[in-house]
């Protein structure tokens, strides 16, 4: 009887050496971030942090649900000691090195129109002009007008800022909340609880006040008069619905876009192909709405920058 109990245990312990073998393992390779933030510190030897802190706990009461952090990542690689440098050098800090492990880092820029600038505060300047309580009427920012529901009318479109209200000056008792309260994903979205390089950048907006203007003007040129002011839907279903952009990533967004009814998604459908046919694609009359001639009206750099513009309908709220 003993002799069975001795197997048995010394055959749990060892199964459970080995799951912390394995865990231990797992862990290790997914901290790619760790190599990020020793390269960090070698570049500024006179930053004194734990190189194994993982994560910055936002500070303003939306950052929190009950007692649980809504975790942000994006810190432990970029400007990992922001609690100790403060928000004005961990700025500084993060247009610097923003790029830095970016292979492509030219063409990143180019295509998302980085000015390599980054505010260290929301003022209330900052969001006057970018806030949920602003609306797109200052230089770059024009109001947009799309037909109206009665034929012979226009709609002017007060298109809200992407920073949210909770963010403002006003609503912290006129205090400006700073990079190391604020952290990123609430202006940036992105996956918030991704932890390896790969994964935390996917669907990333990476450019907000690039994306949002250059966006809008390619959205309500080509997208509103189906989708509606302000993505709510008309012909085309609606973009705001925050199901609808959670359950979709922008590889799915970009397809729609640049194959629309030749692609399976939309096979017939009234979506237009703003960019090329779907390589499998075979004109069907009794099923397809369009011609089936298919001629290049967005390029893939401005698919993008409209797929990055949808997203700025995300709800930092929602769980991710």
């Amino acid at each position: 009887m003993n002799s069975g109990l001795n197997r048995l245990f010394l055959a749990l312990a060892a199964f459970v050496l080995i799951l912390t073998g394995i865990a231990a393992a797992k862990d290790s390779s997914d901290r790619h971030y760790l190599a990020i933030q020793e390269q960090y510190q070698r570049d500024y030897p006179d930053s004194k942090f734990d190189v194994k802190a993982q994560q910055l706990f936002p500070a303003f009461a939306e950052g929190r649900r009950g007692d649980t952090f809504r975790v942000e990542r994006c810190i432990s690689c970029h400007v990992p000691d922001i609690a100790i440098i403060g928000p004005q050098k961990a700025a500084e800090r993060l247009v610097k090195d923003f790029l830095k492990y970016a292979p492509d880092h030219d063409r990143i820029a180019k295509t998302y129109g980085l000015t390599l600038t980054h505010p260290s505060t929301i003022t209330q300047q900052l969001y006057d002009q970018y806030g949920e309580d602003s609306y797109a009427t200052t230089d770059g920012f024009h109001p947009y007008t799309i037909a109206g529901d009665t034929p012979g009318t226009v709609q002017t479109v007060k298109l809200p800022g992407f920073i949210p209200k909770f963010l403002s000056p006003a609503q912290n008792n006129g205090k400006e909340l700073g990079l190391d309260s604020v952290g990123c994903v609430v202006c940036h979205n992105g996956g918030r609880l991704s932890l390896t390089d790969t994964e935390s950048h996917l669907n990333l907006i990476i450019n907000p006040e690039f994306t949002w203007t250059e966006g809008a003007a390619l959205y309500y040129k080509y997208c509103a008069s189906c989708h509606g002011a302000l993505g709510e839907g008309k012909v085309g279903p609606p973009l705001s619905n925050q199901d609808r952009l959670g359950y979709f990533n922008e590889d799915y967004y970009y397809r729609c876009i640049e194959y629309g009814y030749t692609d399976f998604e939309h096979l017939g459908s009234v979506m237009p192909a703003w960019g090329s046919a779907a390589s499998d694609f075979t004109y069907d009359p009794t099923r397809d709405k369009q011609s089936g001639k298919v001629t290049r009206v967005l390029s893939e750099n401005q698919i993008n920058i409209l797929v990055q513009f949808i997203r700025h309908w995300e709800n930092y709220e929602t769980l991710p």
